[in-house]
């Protein structure tokens, strides 16, 4: 088993980056999924009605940026949006890859998730992230 971890807390699961899934957390009263996996539900405001749940690899593009500035450590051009994952999940955040010319980025495009080794921590983990490229 390769030792990762994941670049944002509470985002990812699994055993090996091979077999990663998104993990967020559906609220067994009012039914809504949350991405990251949180430990109460929001809108219930209940600790024990929350299980956490493998989201939709898949999703639909809502809505997108191209920054054509960004902070140190980002480059540029660098697109960014929100997905809608397919099965009732939630709407998410994700930086975009794969994409190539911004011009095959529309509202409605079909989305899957890509997961890709940042780097390494001082354990010589994997920091593993998540990104979004049109199907």
């Amino acid at each position: 088993m390769e030792s990762w971890i994941a670049e944002v807390p509470g985002t990812l699961s699994g055993n090996n980056i091979e077999d990663l899934v998104l993990i967020g957390t559906k609220c067994k009263e009012c039914k809504r999924t949350y991405f990251p996996a949180r430990k109460n539900c929001p809108r219930c405001m209940d600790d024990g009605s929350s299980e956490q749940v493998s989201l939709s690899r898949q999703g639909v593009l809502y809505a997108f940026s191209v920054a054509s500035i960004a902070p140190p450590g980002y480059s540029v051009p660098h697109a960014q949006g929100y997905i809608d994952l397919c099965e009732d999940g939630p709407r998410i955040f994700s930086l975009l890859t794969d994409y190539g010319d911004e011009s095959r980025l529309k509202g409605g495009c079909g989305m899957e998730v890509k997961f890709v080794e940042l780097g390494k921590d001082a354990q010589d983990r994997a920091i593993v992230g998540y990104r979004f490229r049109p199907l």
